[in-house]
């Protein structure tokens, strides 16, 4: 019957950072088995780039220096400098320049004729924290490298002596040409402006200019207290303008004003005199009227003839104030259209003397233009004079060079340029070349790793997996208290889940162990597996059915050479060769002696009728057989068997021969209920869950143990239930 679930101990499927470091382990260990070829391919980079070092022709190194050397420091701007910034940098790539090495060829093909040209190559660079540059030749022939380099340091200096003079003669044609036309531009400015100082009186423009300005502000000042008096006219009543004008009325010693003006000039429109005064009478005569006859009021009878009296006054202060008031609005009229003359005459005068003052400010300005440019053309004159002298005097300062021949070429010696640049380069190309193959052997091999490599090629059941003993040698057998928890730990795992595998009908008693190739750990598992069934308390037999190189008999220390092999050939009972062993429930049936063709008595009814027989006498019978690629021996036996367990040892079983070993079994109708993983790497991060199991390793005899605190008893109650 064939399981419906997988088993507890799967893990879970990593993230991809688990994937990541899943396949960083995996190259790490490919590099540990492989490292040979990486060193080999590294070896032959190197040793190639050593070969075509030794086949090309010597070359000779030749080298000289050159110094920026001081000198003296001309204030003026006018001076030709080059960038300071970057002047390192430039002369560098001047030396370097194809038409200073067409110049030094040139040269030398003039000076030695002998000498037979080569390629010579250049290097200058710049010794750190110094003004000092360092020149270095390379070529083939010596001599002539000697000679190229001497005469690349003198076309150098002869090209920049050159490139300053042109400059410099560029620098004075230039300033002289402009020097001329801004002498005559001088001329020209200075011409116009004695020109126009013959047609104005300068001096008679700037004192009328002045004396214009001050009387159109008075003329404005004027204009504005008319306007400001014509506007109280036409808004104010005759009452208002009398209040106005009596409230101005000025002291009879009081001074004209700032400006010669009394007060009646300054804005007063009446007088004492005229119908103003005499409305003015009038109504004071007319209060005092009526002052008294409310004073005899109080005594005196309407119809007295005071009373009657003094109202026929009243009345005629009151014509008189009608007549009055006519003639004071007419003269308030009279004098409102006066004023308004007077402005429009203002007006008129200040139009005049704006046109004026506009006329001289206009010939004072265009003079004082030509007066500016003039003053500076004299002053570019100057300038540009003085600037001229600089470079002269420049020139005849700096009769050298900045940079000069420091140190000329030196005797060439032999030399092999670019050594450790071309060993570094085989270096790395044989790295990269090893790397190339670690990957395509990597592509090619098709072993898995761990268990999601398992997963991603194979979709059976995984019963468990055994981890990777880090000792030396054979691994030894279980023992009751054995101290490797998480070994020992890792085969419980697999009992319980052979003892819990869901199952349709009677679970399976009879387990056979097999792999595809040898060396999986097969028998290593058979054996192991076998004492812990036994140490739970199940009568366990342990039957070698590796026919051809079974390795039970040594394993547990048997002496017997009788076994499997004679009862198959019905040499013995069974019974007889059974083994007990020191571990309590667990019998062993060893292997016997070698058999030519096991498979021909593994097929026969016998084979079947023995397994039955021992079917009765015990709880589980495991059967460690041969692999499956190795020999058709577990094919002929597997189907007689209740469940199979295909062992599959990580980083050393091939997915191809895995796969080809599970369909010769699934053909032949064998029961496979899952698989073993051996040899499993723990230090994967997908592993990370073995890190709790030491947690809860049983302590040895004498070791303090807690007592429980009753919530922790309660946890694992609950666990429990």
């Amino acid at each position: 019957m064939q399981p419906n679930a997988a088993a507890l101990d799967r893990p879970i499927a990593g993230s991809w950072t688990t994937a990541f470091i899943t396949r960083v382990h995996r190259y790490r260990a490919l590099l540990l088995r492989r490292w040979w070829i990486p060193l080999l391919t590294i070896c032959l980079g190197v040793f190639v780039q050593a070969w075509l070092i030794y086949q090309t022709p010597p070359s000779f190194l030749s080298t000289s220096k050159m110094m920026l050397a001081g000198k003296v420091n001309i204030a003026q701007g006018a001076v030709y400098s080059e960038d300071t910034q970057n002047f390192y940098g430039t002369q560098i790539q001047l030396m370097q320049s194809s038409e200073v090495r067409r110049s030094a060829e040139a040269l030398v093909r003039s000076q030695h004729p002998e000498l037979q040209p080569v390629k010579v190559d250049v290097n200058v660079a710049q010794k750190p924290r110094t003004s000092i540059f360092e020149l270095q030749a390379v070529g083939a022939m010596p001599d002539y490298t000697q000679a190229y380099l001497n005469a690349l340091m003198q076309k150098y200096l002869d090209f920049k002596k050159g490139m300053k003079e042109d400059r410099s003669q560029e620098v004075t044609t230039g300033m002289t040409e402009q020097l001329i036309q801004v002498e005559k531009d001088l001329r020209g400015a200075e011409d116009e402006m004695l020109d126009f100082q013959k047609q104005n009186n300068i001096g008679f423009i700037q004192e009328e200019g002045n004396s214009a300005a001050a009387y159109l502000v008075r003329l404005n000042q004027q204009y504005a207290q008319l306007k400001t008096e014509h506007q109280l006219l036409e808004t104010l009543d005759l009452d208002q303008n009398l209040d106005r004008g009596q409230a101005g009325k000025p002291e009879p010693n009081a001074s004209p004003g700032a400006d010669g003006a009394t007060g009646e000039q300054q804005g007063m429109p009446f007088a004492d005199v005229g119908p103003e005064g005499d409305y003015l009478k009038a109504k004071q005569s007319l209060q005092l009227f009526r002052a008294e006859r409310d004073t005899l009021s109080k005594d005196l009878r309407p119809r007295h003839p005071k009373i009657i009296k003094l109202n026929d006054e009243i009345s005629k202060q009151e014509n008189l104030i009608t007549l009055f008031r006519s003639d004071a609005v007419e003269k308030l009229e009279t004098r409102r259209k006066s004023i308004g003359k007077q402005m429009e005459n203002l007006q008129t005068n200040i139009k005049e003397w704006e046109t004026k003052a506009l006329d001289l400010s206009q010939r004072l300005a265009h003079f004082n233009r030509i007066k500016g440019k003039a003053e500076r053309l004299k002053a570019l004159y100057d300038r540009l004079t003085n600037n001229l002298k600089d470079v002269g005097v420049s020139q005849a300062v700096e009769g050298g060079d900045q940079v000069s021949i420091m140190e000329m070429a030196t005797m060439p010696i032999s030399v092999r340029p670019g050594l450790i640049k071309s060993l570094l380069i085989g270096l790395g190309c044989g790295g990269l070349a090893g790397i190339a193959i670690l990957l395509l052997l990597d592509r090619i091999d098709d072993r898995m790793a761990s268990f999601s490599e398992f997963q991603h090629h194979f979709g059976e059941n995984v019963l468990g997996q055994i981890p990777k003993e880090k000792t030396k040698g054979k691994v030894t057998l279980l023992q009751p208290d054995d101290a490797r928890h998480i070994f020992a730990e890792s085969y419980r795992n697999i009992r319980s889940s052979i003892f819990f595998m869901p199952y349709e009908g009677p679970r399976p008693k009879t387990l056979l162990i097999t792999s595809a190739v040898p060396n999986e750990g097969k028998s290593t598992i058979s054996a192991n597996l076998a004492i812990t069934f036994a140490l739970s308390g199940a009568r366990t037999l342990l039957i070698d059915g590796d026919l051809r190189r079974g390795a039970i008999r040594e394993a547990f220390g048997i002496s017997s050479k009788i076994g499997f092999s004679e009862v198959l050939k019905g040499e013995v009972n069974w019974n007889e060769v059974v083994v007990p062993t020191a571990y309590p429930s667990l019998f062993v049936l060893p292997r016997g002696k070698n058999l030519s063709q096991p498979s021909e008595h593994l097929l026969r009814e016998s084979t079947e009728a023995l397994i039955r027989e021992m079917y009765d006498q015990y709880d589980y019978i495991i059967i460690d057989s041969s692999p499956v690629l190795a020999a058709d021996d577990t094919t002929s036996l597997a189907p007689k068997i209740d469940a199979t367990l295909f062992v599959v040892r990580l980083s050393y079983t091939s997915a191809r021969l895995t796969k080809k070993s599970l369909e010769l079994l699934y053909n032949r109708q064998v029961n496979v209920p899952g698989v073993i993983l051996n040899y499993v790497d723990t230090s994967l991060p997908e592993y990370y869950y073995y890190q709790y199991s030491e947690y809860y390793n049983t302590p040895q005899p004498g070791d303090e143990r807690e007592t429980p605190t009753p919530a922790l008893q309660n946890g694992k109650h609950a666990q429990r239930s």
